[in-house]
């Protein structure tokens, strides 16, 4: 308990907005008369927040509870009730996302200074043995943090080091008032049966548990910190993992890097990817392939090739064949700029003579059996050929765009082979076409 005012008396000053997510239970009722001890001493403001989950009949008496207390204490409170859910079917997953994004409003609303939250001690061993039981990370094995920031907000639980029966006795010595949620005693529920017949066997082997479950939870957040500063640096390159940089990191980082790979790419579905997605990759990246891909959650797939691993969204090429005067932006957002002056001797960059073709000319995409006559080479060559040998990826190949003529001639692959048709520098051309590549594609070998 002194250790709880002693954290709380150091952490807030004068002129501090605290937000406290009140649901009317013990937890929250005994936070708030904690903070109600300190707005005594220090300038604070104290703003409740409660949420009305709407799934049991007893939560409007809630509402009401809270209402009436707080008016009694003076103490402001927003309200918030779920009017429904997907599928018309609570989950704790969308009731958790609805109660934080309302808490964040708030927050904002008031330019809060901190969000409180009650979790306490049996919170922190119950989560624990829940994530042990299904699976987690090492920063998920601690199980809660006393401290923690999501989506700019700073969240602070400064019970992590009470008991459940150490607030309950405080409680009932200072008779204040709070209501139970029934469905606590539900075993129908994992935590609950955590809770009602794991944690009294925790107490009785060792009355101070949940001290050593805050050492275990510190101890690995130590670690979590330190690999994750290990890591802090992701060998990315065009939104791609570099493999010879990840495959010289230890297998620990070789974990950690993809996991925040995978983060970045698929943000909230991350919880899509399981422990045996993860598996399967590391066989896919560990294999004597060069090149391969497997299947991956939400129509994405995860390659690899000899320089490259990454994540790319299964979808269909969206053939075309569009009408080139001036400069033009392609379906899949890069771009054939119309030049008036010789820029660069590249293949991002074509000089033609309208004499020697037929105009108009249409960039498009392959079709079966495109061939193209190869500048410096004596004889055409396919365009499906060409892609090989530079490289380019499978189900990349249907994307590249190419420049024919109105004979169906083709000019150029762009960005990877030019046909006899391009022009020299001090020749006679007066067609200019330079090919601009969206940001972020990349093709294995650029000439």
């Amino acid at each position: 308990m002194k250790e709880t005012r002693d954290f709380l008396n150091t952490l807030l000053k004068d002129k501090d907005i605290c937000i406290l997510a009140c649901s009317g239970g013990p937890d929250s009722i005994f936070l708030l008369h904690l903070l109600l001890e300190i707005q005594k001493k220090k300038n604070i403001q104290i703003i409740c927040a409660h949420v009305n989950h709407n799934t049991r009949p007893n939560n409007k008496k809630e509402e009401e509870f809270v209402k009436d207390y707080l008016a009694s204490l003076n103490v402001p409170c927003e309200f918030y009730k779920i009017e429904n859910y997907r599928k018309g079917k609570f989950t704790e997953e969308e009731g958790r996302e609805k109660r934080y994004e309302f808490l964040k409003q708030v927050v904002k609303k008031y330019h809060a200074t901190y969000l409180f939250t009650a979790h306490h001690a049996d919170d922190l061993v119950e989560t624990i043995f829940m994530r042990i039981l299904r699976g987690s990370t090492l920063k998920g094995y601690a199980g809660i943090n006393r401290r923690s920031t999501w989506d700019g907000v700073q969240i602070i639980r400064p019970l992590l080091n009470m008991t459940k029966k150490e607030i309950l006795d405080e409680l009932k010595s200072k008779n204040i008032p709070y209501v139970i949620d029934e469905t606590n005693e539900s075993e129908n529920y994992i935590r609950n049966r955590i809770r009602k017949n794991i944690i009294p066997y925790l107490s009785k082997e060792e009355p101070n548990y949940a001290k050593k479950f805050l050492k275990f939870s510190s101890t690995l957040l130590e670690a979590e910190q330190f690999i994750e500063e290990k890591t802090k640096e992701i060998p990315i390159e065009n939104n791609k993992i570099i493999k010879e940089k990840f495959l010289e990191c230890s297998k620990t980082e070789q974990k950690r890097i993809l996991k925040k790979y995978l983060k970045e790419n698929y943000d909230k579905d991350l919880k899509k990817i399981t422990d045996r997605h993860l598996m399967v990759a590391f066989q896919m990246i560990e294999s004597n392939k060069e090149k391969d891909k497997i299947d991956f959650p939400k129509n994405k797939t995860l390659k690899k090739n000899k320089k490259y691993i990454w994540l790319q969204d299964k979808k269909g090429t969206e053939k075309y064949k569009i009408e080139v005067n001036e400069s033009i932006v392609l379906p899949d957002g890069s771009m054939l700029k119309k030049e008036e002056d010789y820029t660069i001797k590249s293949n991002y960059e074509i000089h033609l003579n309208s004499k020697e073709i037929k105009l108009p000319l249409y960039i498009t995409t392959r079709t079966s059996g495109m061939k193209m006559e190869v500048k410096n080479l004596n004889g055409s060559k396919k365009v499906k050929d060409i892609l090989i040998d530079a490289h380019i990826d499978q189900d990349e190949k249907d994307a590249i765009p190419i420049l024919i003529d109105a004979n169906s001639t083709v000019l150029w692959v762009c960005g990877i082979k030019k046909s006899k048709y391009d022009l020299e520098k001090e020749q006679n051309y007066d067609i200019i076409y330079k090919y601009i590549k969206k940001e972020g594609k990349n093709y294995e070998k650029n000439q």
